[in-house]
């Protein structure tokens, strides 16, 4: 996956480049946002039916199939001059679509290669490497956009490549092969019955919700580091790149934090402070008036963003049951659905208020909507006493209320 997860982030980066040199406008990088989301807010719940049901390894293979092709088409597009912005929310459009298969198959098929005792590492370490090419990604994206004989060409090119030797290499992995044991009902009853373990669970629709309002609000940060380069520092494609890689460094310490944690940490408690500071830390970026001070508030972002989303995927996985992990990943996974339609009003404020009292805003917000999540359901304090417990127990001893 590191071949893949490079893409993704270089994708991130000139995607977003791409689209603000072609519009200029904050509200054209919601729009394409709004791409990604769509097809996954429709499909991501069939995505996880599919991966109860279907091979998981040919599954991801596919997919990562899919966006190689998307990707070397968007490159012919571009060299060719034909690019508009449409091209890119037809291509966004694709991408959700596989994105919304592929992710949910992906992360059940975690479990199954490693088991329960090891699965809060192996989660931690799978967005380690994630973050870890976050690193790289923009980086080497930012860089090569500024070189005149490769430019953003090249990037979807490199983009293509790195997708297909992601499914080659996926192809050699054993397993994900659905259990000959699963009932075989009909795929729309399976999708409901997904939902009613869900909502039936003593405090899985509060990690779920935990770990829905930081995606969905504080998420689309990154869509707007287009426009902190351009309306606030006045810089470049390059400093695009340096404000991925100090994310992305500050996500990587968040990620291996996470993964020396033990089934004996107080992860409820660590989670909640990580997602508090995920607040704290977007309103220190948007009141970064240049460029150095922004790039130090974005490792503090990437920190507690990723820190809390990887503690999150692992007690949501940690308190299934195994029969239901695609099914239970693919609710997990409609809050990146839903994101891209906040991002849309958010780019919208952005162009009317300007985007750092947007992104100020958003980080306040935070706060208030965690601290509210503590203080008043009772699942939360459902979650607290079974973490003091510890999630080591068996995933199905504790799924029914």
């Amino acid at each position: 996956m590191l071949f893949s997860f490079t893409a993704i982030q270089m994708m991130i980066t000139a995607q977003g480049f791409l689209t603000f040199e072609l519009t200029g406008t904050a509200t054209s990088l919601g729009l394409v946002s709004l791409g990604w989301g769509i097809p996954q807010l429709l499909f991501t719940l069939v995505g996880g039916v599919a991966a109860d049901r279907l091979h998981k390894r040919w599954l991801t293979v596919i997919s990562q199939s899919v966006m190689a092709i998307t990707s070397a088409g968007l490159a012919v597009l571009i060299q060719t001059d034909l690019i508009t912005v449409w091209y890119v929310f037809v291509m966004a459009l694709i991408t959700g679509t596989v994105f919304a298969f592929n992710v949910p198959a992906r992360q059940a098929w975690i479990p199954e290669l490693v088991g329960e005792e090891k699965l809060m590492n192996a989660v931690a370490l799978n967005t380690t490497a994630f973050t870890s090419t976050g690193i790289i990604g923009p980086a080497l994206a930012g860089g090569l956009i500024a070189v005149p004989f490769v430019g953003l060409t090249g990037v979807y090119y490199l983009m293509a490549g790195g997708y297909a030797m992601s499914a080659v290499l996926l192809a050699r992995i054993p397993g994900g092969a659905p259990s000959e044991t699963t009932e075989r009902e009909p795929p729309l009853q399976a999708m409901f019955d997904g939902v009613r373990y869900v909502r039936n669970h003593r405090f899985l629709p509060t990690l779920i919700l935990m770990g829905f309002v930081p995606i969905v609000l504080g998420m689309p940060y990154r869509t707007f580091f287009p426009v902190f380069v351009d309306d606030v520092y006045g810089a470049g494609p390059v400093a695009l790149g340096m404000m991925g890689l100090f994310m992305a460094i500050g996500a990587l310490a968040g990620s291996l934090g996470v993964a020396s944690l033990t089934n004996r940490s107080k992860r409820a408690q660590i989670q909640i402070v990580g997602g508090v500071g995920f607040g704290v830390a977007l309103v220190l970026f948007a009141a970064a008036p240049v460029l150095w001070m922004g790039l130090l508030a974005l490792v503090l972002v990437g920190l507690a963003s990723n820190g809390y989303w990887a503690l999150n995927n692992t007690m949501v996985l940690g308190a299934s049951d195994p029969a239901y992990f695609g099914r239970v990943m693919s609710i997990y996974m409609l809050s990146w659905s839903v994101m891209p339609f906040v991002a849309l009003p958010q780019s919208a404020l952005a162009d009317s208020i300007g985007v750092q009292w947007m992104m100020g805003g958003v980080g306040i917000l935070l706060i208030v909507v965690l601290l509210a999540i503590v203080l008043v359901l009772p699942g939360y304090r459902r979650l607290l006493a079974h973490d003091a417990d510890g999630f080591g127990e068996p995933a199905s001893s504790a799924a029914q209320a």
